[in-house]
């Protein structure tokens, strides 16, 4: 059996989805790419705050807005794919607020082929690993 190749553990991405109106009040850390920083600051007329104003999150790996499909596939779906076809349980969990783009993260879009997400990619990858396995492994 071949080794797994990553980490054991779990590991959380967090795909940011350009906005029209952005209200400035997140940024991704200069100094730490993996990290998010909230200020949510308590006198925002539009916001009641009536907590803390800053906040942290650390993630595995943060993609911007103008990150395209190939790109999350990369990062996030090649290694789960190849480590299930080497025999590792793998997952790809989409989590987020309804509208957030997680059926266009997962599914993609329907008009350009380059806007495939993460699940016709990985079926391509399945089939092309079948082709180029074919003499060494035997799938059922």
């Amino acid at each position: 059996m071949k080794e797994k190749n990553t980490t054991d553990g779990i590991q959380i991405f967090l795909r940011i989805r350009p906005s029209k109106k952005a209200k400035g009040y997140v940024d991704v850390d200069e100094a730490d790419n993996s990290a998010l920083n909230f200020h949510i600051p308590k006198n925002d007329d539009l916001i009641v705050n009536n907590t803390r104003e800053n906040y942290r999150f650390k993630f595995n790996g943060i993609l911007p807005q103008q990150t395209q499909q190939e790109e999350v596939f990369d990062k996030v779906g090649r290694q789960a794919v190849s480590n299930a076809l080497d025999g590792f349980n793998s997952t790809i969990f989409a989590y987020g607020q309804t509208g957030s783009g997680k059926t266009f993260t997962i599914t993609g879009g329907s008009e350009r082929y380059v806007d495939r997400g993460i699940i016709p990619r990985a079926l391509s990858m399945i089939f092309d690993e079948f082709k180029k396995r074919s003499n060494e492994i035997k799938y059922r």
